[in-house]
Order: structure tokens, then C-alpha cells, then sequence
């Protein structure tokens, strides 16, 4: 029976966000998931409710939830007998939170009563998404930062998906036992080859010009604009955008404004099962974001050898080596226009940093990430029951 091993965990994974939304963090949770029954544990997920989506795995248990217009998520309602029960019953060992607040508050609730680690993986910086909210920002970071502090001081293990945001969490005080574990990604998915010229055909895009991909949650914390920018000045390339959000109706209007229109493309939201052609379709990955932590979309790219062209910044640049597998520059037009051009019109060197791409995604296995990550499970039951 599943969980019925010795070494099998029962892991619970609680998130403000799961399916149907498309993000980084869910797809990393599903993987998270999926892996775990793989290698014989037993994952329970404990999410919002969305209006008018029925899970299609069990092992879900959702709260209540209203919506969260500014930001297109549900907002949980986390007094919930029925959840609680399930929670509960699930005979958990070990809690795994992936956001300090709401549903992250009921992790910790649980992993006290029932005297087993909380775990919580700093996936965002939230003093980056304060903008959402319309209240003076000053205090309003202040307090963000004080309040992932002091979830931060609650939890057992702490989780950092790269080592330039293990930096930002000692720039909080964080002092919890802290580990260094990378994002990972189902490698095999987007290794598979495509029929290039095929998908193009099927999305529209042309066949004789170079495409750079943009994919991921059209925000203002994205920095999409900037990208764009920098686009009318990257004559020779198309660039394809995929991914929805608050941005979007702005987004439109200031490319056609730069004169853009015929060479951007806005594919909208795209499921995870979908992704692999996009990829697949173009030339090279561009995120010019100054906000992620490790963002899967880059993982992704590489895994499909596509070279990267980033802003240099946490969770791009310890992912990328300049000059190896895509190109890093500052946050200036010139430059990030200058480099985009330079891989467009060198298909020799496009090329030869693609292949590097692929050898870069080899370290990024979710087999591997999962494996680890229950080392850390059981190394962190183990210091619970000492503490008893």
C-alpha cells in the first residue's frame, strides 16, 4: 500500500496556489508531488479552492476561497472544518509550506500540533509584489519583511532555490537551519525533440526570421516592458510572449506604439503539457525579471537548448554562465538589445551555446531534487524528536 514502507513518508504540501493556475510555484508543487508517489511516498496537497475546477488526481484537499481580483489568485479561507479533517486523518510527518502567509500560517498550526517539522521554500520575494496592493509602500515592505521574518523563526527547515536568494535571506536575519536545493524540472519533457518548422506553421509565427521566447506571468514585476524596449532594437528577431495577465492590454498598446506590431507575437496562457513546443518553435529564451528566485521557465528553456539572454540578476545569475550557455547583461536597452541581436544573427554561436543549454539543464533532475529533499525530511523529523 502506498506510504506503507518504512522509509515512505506522508508529506503534506500547502500552497495558496495550485491547479488550475499556471505559475512556477504550482508547477513545482504538481512535480514535487508527482515524484514523491515515484519514489514510494505518500503527498497530500492542501490548496484554495477554485471556482469550477475538479481535480484530476486525488490526494487534493481544498478550503474555501474568494477571489483575489488584483492578482487573478483565490484567496483561501482557511477555517474549514471539513480540510482540517482531512489534514487530520492524513496522518502527516512532515508539513511543507510554499508561502509564509494564509495557508501557511495552517501549515505551521499543524506541524505544532502534531510535533512534526515544518518546512517552508522561499520561492518569492514578496516586497517585489507590494505594488499589487494600493497602500502606502514604504511601510507596507516593511511589514512583508517583518512578517516572512517572523514566519521564518517558526519553521524547522528552510528551503532556498538558489544561492543568491540564500544571500537575501541572510539580508532578512533569517537564522533557521537553511539549505540550498535548487528548482528542478522534468527534464525528459522538454528534451524530446520537435518538429520545428511544423509547430511554427500551426502558431503562425514565421519560418525565415529568428524567435525569441518570453514565457511566464505578464506583471509589472516581470519587467516585460523593458524587454519589449529592447526588442525595437533587435530588428531581424520576432518575439513571442506566452503567458496572460494584469500587463496584458498595456503590453499590447506598447508594442504597437514601438512599432512592434507585426513582430510580437502574444500567444496568451499556455498549459504546462503545452509548453514544450513553444520552446521548441524558437531561437532563444529572454527574461529580463529582476524579481525571481529560480525561475523554472529557464530550466525549461535550457532543458530545450535554447540559449538565454537575462538581466543578471537573482535566479538568473546563478543559473547562467555568460558567454557558455546565454548571455547575462545589466539592466541597460543597449545591452540586453545588443546581446539579443549578437545570438540572433550568429548561428554558429547560437548553436554552440545551445548545446551547452542542454548540458546545463542535466543538473537540474526533479529525481534528483526530490531525493535530496527527503534526505532533508528525514534529517529534520530526526532533530524534531530530539527536541521533544
Amino acid at each position: 500500500m502506498l506510504g506503507s514502507s518504512p522509509d515512505s513518508l506522508r508529506v503534506g504540501l500547502f500552497s495558496n496556489i495550485y491547479r488550475p493556475i499556471i505559475s512556477g510555484v504550482v508547477n513545482s508543487i504538481d512535480l514535487l508531488r508527482k515524484e514523491l508517489l515515484n519514489q514510494g511516498h505518500c503527498p497530500f496537497v492542501f490548496a484554495p479552492r477554485v471556482p469550477g475546477y475538479r481535480d484530476t488526481h486525488s490526494g487534493v484537499w481544498r478550503f474555501p476561497s474568494i477571489h483575489f481580483r488584483q492578482v487573478n489568485y483565490p484567496l483561501a479561507l482557511p477555517v474549514w472544518p471539513p480540510t482540517h479533517r482531512a489534514i487530520a486523518q492524513s496522518r502527516l510527518q512532515v508539513v511543507h509550506t510554499h508561502h509564509p502567509f494564509w495557508l501557511g500560517e495552517v501549515a505551521w498550526m499543524w506541524s505544532r500540533l502534531r510535533r512534526i517539522p515544518l518546512v517552508y521554500t522561499f520561492h518569492t520575494q514578496y516586497e517585489q509584489y507590494c505594488h499589487y496592493l494600493k497602500l502606502p509602500q514604504a511601510p507596507l515592505r516593511a511589514l512583508t519583511r517583518w512578517s516572512v521574518q517572523n514566519f521564518a523563526r517558526r519553521c524547522d527547515l528552510m528551503i532556498a532555490p538558489s544561492p543568491t536568494i540564500r544571500e537575501v535571506m541572510n539580508e532578512y536575519g533569517i537564522t533557521t537551519w537553511t539549505e540550498t536545493l535548487p528548482n528542478a524540472i522534468d527534464l525528459e519533457r522538454f528534451q524530446a525533440p520537435r518538429e520545428r518548422i511544423s509547430i511554427r506553421r500551426q502558431l503562425g509565427w514565421p519560418l525565415d526570421r529568428p524567435i525569441a521566447l518570453y514565457a511566464g506571468r505578464l506583471g509589472r514585476e516581470k519587467n516585460i516592458s523593458f524587454l519589449l524596449e529592447a526588442f525595437a532594437h533587435v530588428p531581424e528577431a520576432c518575439l513571442a510572449v506566452v503567458g496572460d495577465g494584469p500587463e496584458l492590454p498595456l503590453l499590447r498598446a506598447q508594442a504597437e506604439g514601438l512599432g512592434l506590431g507585426g513582430r510580437v507575437f502574444f500567444a496568451g496562457g499556455a498549459s504546462y503539457p503545452a509548453m514544450p513546443d513553444f520552446y521548441g518553435a524558437a531561437d532563444l529564451f529572454c527574461i529580463a525579471s529582476t524579481t525571481e528566485v529560480k525561475p523554472l521557465v529557464v530550466l525549461e528553456a535550457l532543458a530545450s537548448h535554447l540559449p538565454v539572454v537575462a538581466v543578471a540578476a537573482c535566479g538568473t545569475a546563478d543559473t547562467l554562465t555568460h558567454g557558455q550557455d546565454g548571455l547575462l547583461t545589466p539592466e541597460r536597452l543597449a545591452d540586453f538589445a545588443g546581446a539579443c541581436n549578437y545570438l540572433c544573427r550568429d548561428d554558429v554561436e547560437r548553436r554552440r551555446m545551445a548545446e551547452a543549454a542542454g548540458r546545463t539543464a542535466e543538473k537540474y533532475s526533479i529525481e534528483s531534487y526530490t531525493r535530496k529533499l527527503v534526505d532533508l525530511y528525514q534529517e529534520a523529523r530526526r532533530r524534531v524528536d530530539l527536541e521533544r
